[in-house]
């Protein structure tokens, strides 16, 4: 049995601590684009509204 195997045998829970801290980053990511988006268009739909009543 190789060292990996041996690890990945030793803990089964179900996401190590790494993975999980990977998982939180990339949703903390895509949470923050899509907040800034949302308010991206927010914006630009104002200004269209001033620009052209």
């Amino acid at each position: 049995m190789s060292e990996l195997e041996k690890k990945n045998s030793a803990t089964p829970r179900g996401l190590k601590d790494d993975e999980m801290a990977a998982v939180v980053v990339a949703g903390s990511i895509v949470a923050f684009f899509a907040v800034y988006w949302f308010f991206e268009i927010l914006s630009v739909r104002e200004l269209l509204e001033m620009a052209y009543g």
